[in-house]
């Protein structure tokens, strides 16, 4: 569902209970790059915008906070949590939003800012950050080749104190425990021995609460 400005359907949000502090906090933490270069510089700028059609990136829940609705570098639309992989837990709307041209780097949403990691909750509940194959073994050559570029150990650190913060929030936490299951899954599925056998990574370096 697709929403022209001045239309909102904030009412329908899956709701949070983070604060606007708490994401104020998570997106400060974060404000910080992954690598001593400029890693778009490595891949064009790919995961920066819409590499394919359709491509975006969807808000945490109470996320909504920190937009307006109408910024001008955003196409905005509405999901229903039920028709998309989220955890049932997750009822009502969750706001989509996709590049239409470079955005502001202060402004990027969290999964933005946390690319190429992922926060990872293990069979014990124990947190952590992992590199995110799921979205990134195609796209980003951190993720591709670990080896060759070592993220700042500030950077990973920074990553799992904001989503300390963001796993506060009990539906957050129940979305990082079904995205972990899938890593889980993915990990021992035979496109990714596939990938390995040509050179992609198989083990990733993680960071531990």
């Amino acid at each position: 569902m697709t929403l022209g400005r001045g239309n909102t359907l904030k009412g329908l949000l899956v709701r949070s209970t983070l604060t606007k502090e708490d994401f104020e906090e998570a997106y400060s933490l974060m404000d910080i790059p992954a690598l001593d270069c400029n890693c778009g510089d490595l891949c064009g700028r790919l995961c920066c915008q819409e590499y394919e059609p359709g491509v975006g990136m969807y808000l945490l829940p109470g996320e909504e906070c920190m937009f307006t609705g109408n910024e001008d570098w955003l196409r905005w639309s509405y999901k229903d949590a039920q028709q998309h992989n989220f955890p049932p837990e997750w009822q009502g709307m969750v706001q989509f939003v996709m590049c239409k041209a470079t955005c502001p780097r202060d402004k990027r949403p969290i999964q933005c800012r946390t690319f190429p990691l992922m926060p990872y909750l293990d069979d014990s509940g124990r947190l952590s950050v992992r590199l995110d194959t799921l979205t990134g073994s195609l796209i980003c050559p951190l993720v591709r080749c670990p080896e060759s570029y070592n993220l700042r150990p500030e950077f990973s650190e920074r990553v799992l104190a904001a989503w300390r913060i963001l796993a506060k929030d009990p539906l957050v936490r129940l979305d990082i425990h079904l995205q972990s299951r899938h890593l889980d899954t993915d990990r021992s599925s035979p496109w990714r021995q596939l990938l390995e056998r040509v050179g992609f990574p198989h083990n990733v370096p993680s960071n531990h609460a």
